[in-house]
């Protein structure tokens, strides 16, 4: 995960890197937003990627027809 401050740089890219306004002045909340949803709950066990997620896309096959016959 990103930090608060690569956070904080790239909304603040995205909204064009702005001098003032509100943006600028809340880039810091929205940052501290962002880290909060991916830090673990209090006793919630830590969330490991199973076998699914990249590891089986590179593994698909694409079925093309049926390979039974009726």
């Amino acid at each position: 995960m990103a930090t608060k401050d690569e956070i904080k740089k790239a909304i603040l890219r995205v909204a064009g890197n702005p001098v003032s306004g509100a943006i600028k002045s809340l880039a810091d909340e929205f940052a501290d937003a962002i880290v909060a949803l991916d830090a673990p709950a209090d006793g919630a066990p830590e969330v490991v990627s199973a076998k699914g997620s990249s590891e089986q896309r590179n593994k698909e096959t694409r079925v093309i027809g049926a390979v039974e016959r009726r």
